[in-house]
């Protein structure tokens, strides 16, 4: 009996280490984001935005541990609405100017409190001219990733559904007039959303921008921004 108790133990202890050791159900493990890239909100405070600016500076904002809570005042919104002509440029937009390629990453956490609510990588040219790339709070689809281009007037394209998502992770990447907009849940594992373009432009804006078009006023987060000049060799992919 002694011997076969022994046996019994051993067999147990060799499970227990098998199932601490092999992967979760469904995948391999992942470890926690680690971006490579500097996180360029670690150097920003209110008094010092270390080379950013505002467009439309918001309510009020805060930078705390490498992150941003921007609030977004009611009726805010970058929309040039091809229904009706009328145009809206009144979000808080904090961007830096960059010449050439590059690639910026974010990842945000949005208050979905209200219809269209959003959190979004945006780059700009001019009033007709930019691109936003956002996790919004969509009337048609709910949490989602909408990408709205803008070349004279705006469209309207609703993406990837994540209705069990609070945060995610957004990368806008430009060689020469194109632009690629991919999301990752992971930070690591990227999907394309759109491949578009806009008219020539050596420098542009490219931030964060933050909106409330219907709601009352909103606080969103942006947990982490990166900015690389680099040029990507393959824009689907991402690499």
């Amino acid at each position: 009996m002694k011997s076969i108790s022994i046996i019994l133990a051993l067999a147990i202890s060799f499970s227990a280490c098998q199932e601490n050791d092999a992967p979760a159900f469904g995948g391999e493990k992942k470890d926690d984001p680690s971006p490579q890239a500097e996180n360029l909100l670690a150097t920003v405070n209110s008094s010092n935005l270390d080379g950013f600016q505002w467009m439309n500076p918001p309510e009020k904002f805060s930078v705390s541990d490498g992150s941003m809570r921007v609030t977004a005042s009611e009726g805010s919104d970058f929309f040039n609405n091809p229904e009706d002509g009328k145009r809206t440029a009144t979000a808080p937009l904090l961007y830096r100017e960059i010449q050439g390629d590059f690639v910026a990453t974010a990842q945000v956490k949005p208050d979905f409190s209200s219809m269209w609510n959003a959190a979004a990588l945006m780059v700009y040219i001019d009033s007709t001219n930019w691109i936003k790339f956002a996790f919004e709070n969509s009337d048609a689809t709910g949490k989602s990733i909408v990408t709205v281009v803008t070349r004279g007037s705006s469209d309207d394209a609703n993406g990837a559904i994540l209705n069990g998502r609070d945060s995610i992770w957004l990368r806008m990447i430009r060689k020469g007039d194109i632009y690629a907009m991919h999301w990752s849940e992971d930070g690591k594992d990227y999907k394309m959303a759109r491949l578009s373009s806009l008219p020539h432009q050596e420098t542009v804006k490219i931030g964060m921008e933050a909106q409330s078009p219907v709601g009352k006023s909103a606080e969103h987060e942006f947990l982490y921004f990166s900015l690389e000049q680099k040029t990507v060799n393959d824009l689907r992919k991402g690499e």
